[in-house]
């Protein structure tokens, strides 16, 4: 199940509204799943990579 969430987490991404991923993880606070998500979006990092590799 661990593995699960953090795939659905990564591709999630910010593509979800946190108050519906607060749902869907069944965490009883928001700042949890905020904590949570947190380590799947790294879209700054991402566009970095990308502006190097699609030069």
């Amino acid at each position: 199940m661990n593995i699960d969430r953090h795939s659905f987490g990564n591709l999630s991404g910010d593509k979800i509204p946190i108050q519906m991923l607060q749902k869907l993880y069944r965490h009883s606070s928001v700042t949890t799943t905020i904590r949570y998500q947190a380590n799947f979006i790294h879209q700054d990092t991402d566009d970095a990579l990308d502006s190097v590799i699609n030069f």
